[in-house]
Formats: C-alpha cells, sequence, structure tokens
C-alpha cells in the first residue's frame, strides 16, 4: 500500500462506521460470500514496537493509530484542496447487527491489508474487503440479553489487531481472539464477569505479545482493573487494581475502618497507550464509588479520576496523577490517555518521572455523566 491507502480507507471507513452506528446481537462464526472476486484476509505480523509507534500510513493497526493514541497520519493526498471531491464507492450493511435502540456505534475500524475489521455494538465482528465493501467474515458474539451490568447503551470502541488475530472484549466480559483470516475463534476467556458487574467497552490493545485490556463497572460496586493476556493463548499475564487493596501503595486513601474500597469502581473506559522505550502503559480511570454519595468513602479514593502508568511488562506501578477528587457525581475520563511530545524527544517521555513531565504531555479529559 501506498500514500493513496486514504483513498480505499477513509471513504469505506466512514460507511463502516456509519453502519455500525446503525448496527442486533447475534458464539458462532460463519463465511459470508457475493459476487465477485474477494480480497483474502492477509495475516498481520506480531507488529514490532517501531511499526506500532510510526505514525501510520499504510494502515490503521491500533484503536489510537499508534501506541501514543494520537490518530494522526502525515498522509497528504486528500487535504483541503480535494476533499470536496470524495464521493461514496460503496456502502455495506452489517446485517442488522446493534439495530435496535439499546445499542450504539462507537467503534474505530482498523485496517490491514486492504482490510477493514469493525465491530458493533453488539460485539458482532466483521471483516471487510476495502475495495468493494464485501463482507468477507462474521463474527457472531451472541450476547445474553438479560446482560444488566451495561451502565450508558450496549457498545464497542473497537478491537485489537496483531500476530494473525482480531482480539474483541464483550459486554458479557469474555475477551476473544478470532482467527483474522476467518473469524473462527482462536481462544475465548472470561476476562471477568457480567454477573459481578464487569463489561468490556474498550477496544483492546496488542503490544509486545500481550492483549491489553481494562473493564468498564465504576457504577455497579466494582473494583476495577486492567488486565493482560498472553495473545497466543489467552493466558493472564498480569492484573492491575485500580483501587489498591490492604498493604497496596494508596490504599490509606480509603476509609480503614470499612471495606469501601472493594466497591471503589476507578472503571477504564478507553485503550490505554503505550511508551515502548520507557516500557510504560498509561490509561485513565473513572469515578470512584458510590458515586452518588461520597460520605461513605472520605479521602483521595485513589486511583480513580487519576491517569496512571504501570510497568507493561509486569503491571506493576510506575507513577500516578490525579486529575480531580470527586465527592459525589460523576466525572471519568471517557478519552483515551495520549502521548505527545516535543519532536525532538522522539518517544513519549524518556528518563525519569521529573524529566517525563518535562518532555511530555499525558493527557486525558474528564467530562461529567459516564461511567
Amino acid at each position: 500500500m501506498t500514500r493513496d491507502f486514504w483513498h480505499w480507507f477513509r471513504r469505506p471507513l466512514v460507511h463502516a462506521c456509519l453502519a455500525s452506528a446503525c448496527c442486533a446481537a447475534c458464539v458462532s462464526v460463519f463465511a459470508q460470500t457475493s459476487a465477485g472476486t474477494q480480497r483474502r484476509s492477509a495475516k498481520a505480523p506480531a507488529f514490532s514496537a517501531a511499526a506500532l509507534s510510526a505514525p501510520p500510513t499504510d494502515g490503521w493497526f491500533t484503536n489510537g493509530g499508534n501506541l501514543a493514541n494520537q490518530r494522526y497520519s502525515p498522509l497528504a493526498s486528500i487535504n483541503r484542496t480535494n476533499v470536496a471531491g470524495l464521493k461514496p464507492k460503496w456502502r455495506t450493511s452489517l446485517n442488522g447487527s446493534g439495530t435496535a435502540s439499546k445499542y450504539s456505534g462507537q467503534a474505530q475500524a482498523l485496517a490491514y491489508g486492504g482490510v477493514i475489521y469493525v465491530v458493533t455494538g453488539a460485539d458482532d465482528v466483521f471483516a471487510l474487503d476495502a475495495e468493494s465493501g464485501a463482507i468477507l467474515w462474521t463474527y457472531e458474539a451472541r450476547l445474553d440479553e438479560h446482560i444488566d451490568a451495561v451502565c450508558c447503551g450496549w457498545l464497542s470502541r473497537g478491537v485489537g489487531l496483531g500476530d494473525g488475530r482480531v482480539y474483541v472484549g464483550q459486554l458479557d466480559g469474555k475477551l476473544v481472539a478470532l482467527d483474522q483470516r476467518t473469524g473462527t475463534v482462536a481462544w475465548s476467556t472470561q476476562a471477568e464477569r457480567w454477573e459481578d458487574g464487569f463489561t468490556i467497552t474498550a477496544a483492546p490493545l496488542y503490544y509486545d505479545g500481550l492483549v491489553i485490556t481494562g473493564f468498564a463497572g465504576g457504577d455497579r460496586a466494582t473494583r476495577s482493573r486492567l488486565k493482560a493476556f498472553d495473545a497466543k493463548s489467552g493466558k493472564l499475564r498480569w492484573t492491575f487494581y485500580t483501587i489498591p487493596g490492604p498493604g497496596e501503595r494508596g490504599h490509606d486513601s480509603w476509609p480503614q475502618d470499612t471495606e469501601a474500597w472493594k466497591y471503589g469502581g476507578a472503571a477504564i473506559w478507553q485503550t490505554p497507550a503505550v511508551d515502548p522505550q520507557l516500557g510504560l502503559v498509561y490509561f485513565s480511570t473513572g469515578n470512584p464509588g458510590s458515586y452518588m454519595n461520597g460520605a461513605a468513602r472520605a479521602g483521595d479514593n485513589l486511583f480513580a479520576n487519576s491517569i496512571v502508568a504501570l510497568d507493561v511488562r509486569t503491571g506493576k506501578y510506575r507513577w500516578h496523577f490525579q486529575e480531580v477528587h470527586t465527592t459525589s457525581g460523576t466525572t471519568t475520563r471517557r478519552t483515551p490517555s495520549c502521548c505527545s511530545t516535543p519532536r525532538s524527544r522522539g518517544a513519549c517521555a524518556r528518563g525519569s518521572r521529573k524529566s517525563a513531565r518535562r518532555a511530555s504531555r499525558i493527557s486525558s479529559t474528564a467530562r461529567p455523566g459516564s461511567r
């Protein structure tokens, strides 16, 4: 692919996203064919850190465009002088997936090897030929219609991609890896249970043989967490709790005479960012619980309403910054953490925490009313 990548990606992507916005839950997988020659899904490699860190020019491999979540490409084939000339080439209906009023279409599509991968609010995943819009394969999640742990609409914010697999986090708490070429299930793990208040709404992140995902449920009396799984097997590699327990850093920010910390919230709604040179993963957390009345949880309630940095290989705490302390109501990070640096620095940040503060800015936006 070349700089013309956006000519076939941007226009189909618009229609794929519009279709997903109208996207019914339907675990079966089937191949769907249409008239004409179809492109076969090319197997994505186990992307190197360099490949995932570079500004995207020949595909869109991660939810944020690159590991820094910058959502920027330097391509210039489409610009202010010709954008008005763009015209629809195709539009594909995603088989009516997620069309009921309870669903939302919030997914960022991924693109690799001329194939677009998009998920609907029903957690159904589609692989589309970027040239024709033909559906190459479909994965149907068949979510339990009785799931009651969803806060604000049934949705997914995207999928992950790497090492020949597409990764999808589901509202039933499952993390599923699909064969990139066929859509068949490579592995599936019950990452958390929706019966315990957990759902996965964020797009999983593939990095260095890991699949990293957070969990929603800050309004369901949960103690949220970030988990990393082995990309080949689905085996759990590490867990970081966003509400520290006894003996852990930050536990003293919660009442010591109650068990409020067990239900402290601090959900993760978005895909983390990674700095490969520092070996850190950055993510943002939501409001503490109970979110309607903070009288029972005196203290700073770490690590709610915070940006947190962990060792990406081990999940060990490195640093945090609490953006706001919430005593009542909700203030949740709805946008993903994004690493931005002066061009001369090169990475998200270099050196110690002190130099990281000088060299980079880890940003996240607080918005009320979401959990």
